[in-house]
């Protein structure tokens, strides 16, 4: 379970939902898998200025939130995806909306559907949702 604490509407990619660097040490450790603070330190170092520390510090939250499982080998703390990159954005997909169907459950259905372009996307709604219905009566 991934624990979010916000969701930024504005932000780009990953960064809806996680920090600047927390969405680069993610994408990181996605490409490369399990991975060490240095390992992921080395490959960020390239592309902007910060410390071994703060990779470190950063890391350790992040597999605090879940995103991140942790395994001492030898001294060395070794970090691997939770979940994958995929199930990752299913997850934050469902929080997001379980939260705004919560508090706005009208206006967000209404917004989704307004998005649909094509009739055949709504006939697909349209089986979706008499197949939820048939299941809920049985």
């Amino acid at each position: 379970m991934i624990k979010l604490t916000e969701f930024k509407p504005r932000g780009k990619g990953l960064e809806k939902v996680l920090g600047g660097l927390e969405s680069k040490i993610m994408d990181v450790v996605w490409s490369k898998g399990r991975s060490s603070v240095r390992d992921v330190y080395d490959r960020l170092r390239t592309e902007q200025d910060l410390a071994y520390t703060t990779v470190m510090t950063v890391m350790s939250r992040l597999a605090g939130k879940g995103l991140l499982k942790r395994e001492m080998v030898d001294g060395t703390y070794y970090y691997e995806p939770a979940m994958s990159h995929e199930d990752f954005r299913q997850a934050v997909a469902g929080e997001v909306l379980n939260g705004l169907l919560e508090s706005f459950s009208k206006e967000t259905l209404a917004h989704l559907v307004s998005k649909f372009e094509e009739d055949e996307d709504l006939d697909k709604l349209a089986e979706i949702i008499a197949e939820r219905r048939k299941e809920k009566r049985n």
